[in-house]
């Protein structure tokens, strides 16, 4: 039976958060609404438009929201469009600083289209759509040229091809573009494309491609101010490796990143400015009629000569999956790269799933090379946390428990040193677990 002392105790601290409640509430109603409509925008905007009910302050306190944010997943396409067609209707005629449509259920074209159409004509800065349709294209012809606003453009399609590009488009102030699922034909795209976007400094392309038996071969990504490009698990069909390339001319690019299946790439100047590349390689495995070491040395090879292009690199980051397309080469010492890394100061070993990582000189690595007679160079941890290199792996009792070693060959791990002449570092990952284990070269 509970006593009264406890009882006054329970009340007092009932009392005691109603009041807390009210002080945070009172903060909170004291906030500017240029801040709250900022805070709501952050959020999803079905969710915003719910607050309506909280008070009288919060009832038309959505409509002047500077961000939009529509998701939608698994609700009524009736309630969904019937909530973006009464948010666009209802919101003041105040300009956008974001517009986000992400779309994972099929939704009308005219709907994406009206979307992007209000956000561009009220002058969006960062506009990103996820499209997903089936029974007709979302065709941006008319709907990006002369917008002066636009500082961020994400494009996703959903499936294959929901969004048609424009030939040409004019986005003088474009800082950032990022197409995802795109398939590039010469029915869609020109090489004057990015040529309406002088001042395209990111550009990243996700799980593009070109289209196979099409007249278009190559594509131009002409930008003299691009500094940041981005190529992921581009989906060229392997047997038309050689048919396709990636045309760069772009004088200030700093940093480059590579992953999955490798598309030739061919810059078409020399990068003064390059200050990083990572490189994450894979190679098609998923067609068991195919000689899968011949497609990891193909693709180290083309990866290597690609290379030789990009010289004036100051960090290297290279993934274990890229190391073992390289050791996959049994002349590797025969490709002319010689000392084609004069400017590196930086070199980094990636893994998938990090423990952690140290540091190990390159003078270091480069003594333990000379006393080596074995083909692998093993990194492991200690139990005092330290960063051990060796010719054998480590014994069980002496390996940590939760990190892994990694091994490296030897020769090629000479030749990325002799490649380097003015290399300082080499950075470390450690994997929880062995991602692959390299085979015998």
């Amino acid at each position: 039976m509970e006593t009264r002392e406890n009882k006054r105790m329970r009340n007092q601290e009932s009392l005691d958060r109603e009041k807390q409640e009210e002080i945070d509430s009172d903060k909170l109603g004291s906030l500017p609404d240029s801040i709250l409509t900022h805070i709501l925008s952050l959020i999803d905007t079905r969710t915003a438009v719910q607050t309506s009910v909280l008070s009288k302050r919060y009832r038309f306190l959505w409509t002047s929201l500077p961000s939009l944010n529509f998701y939608y997943f698994g609700q009524s396409r009736l309630n969904f469009t019937s909530l973006v067609d009464h948010v666009l209707g209802c919101r003041d005629d105040t300009n956008l600083t974001g517009f986000r449509l992400s779309l994972y259920k099929e939704v009308a074209a005219g709907c994406i289209s009206d979307c992007i159409s209000y956000a561009v004509r009220h002058k969006v800065q960062n506009l990103s759509v996820r499209a997903y349709t089936k029974h007709s294209l979302i065709t941006l012809t008319n709907l990006f040229n002369a917008s002066s606003s636009l500082r961020t453009l994400r494009l996703t399609n959903a499936t294959s091809c929901n969004i048609e590009l424009p030939k040409s488009v004019s986005l003088p102030e474009l800082k950032v573009l990022m197409l995802k699922n795109f398939e590039f034909s010469s029915q869609n795209y020109n090489a004057d494309i990015l040529f309406g976007c002088p001042n395209l400094e990111t550009l990243i392309l996700n799980k593009c491609l070109i289209r196979k038996r099409d007249y278009l071969k190559a594509l131009n990504v002409n930008c003299p101010n691009l500094k940041h490009l981005e190529i992921r698990y581009w989906r060229s069909v392997w047997e038309h490796f050689d048919e396709y390339v990636i045309n760069v001319t772009a004088p200030k690019l700093v940093s480059f990143k590579f992953q999955g299946h490798l598309m030739r790439v061919n810059f078409k100047r020399n990068l003064l400015c390059l200050d990083t590349v990572c490189a994450d390689l894979c190679y098609p495995t998923a067609c068991k009629t195919v000689n899968v070491s011949h497609r990891r040395r193909r693709t180290a090879q083309s990866f290597i000569y690609m290379l030789g292009r990009l010289c004036n690199v100051k960090s290297l980051f290279v993934s274990l999956k890229t190391i073992e397309a390289l050791s996959s080469i049994p002349n590797f010492r025969k490709f002319p790269i010689s000392s084609i890394f004069r400017k590196l100061r930086y070199i980094k070993f990636t893994v998938k799933d990090k423990y952690t990582e140290m540091n190990a000189s390159i003078d270091t690595v480069a003594q333990l090379l000379k006393r080596a007679n074995t083909k692998f160079l093993v990194f492991s941890l200690t139990k005092e946390q330290i960063l051990s290199i060796n010719l054998k792996p480590p014994s069980m009792k002496s390996r940590h428990k939760d990190a892994n070693p990694i091994t490296i060959p030897t020769h090629l791990m000479s030749h990325i040193l002799e490649s380097s002449p003015s290399a300082e570092v080499l950075v470390i990952e450690l994997p929880k677990v062995l991602l692959f284990q390299m085979e015998r070269v």
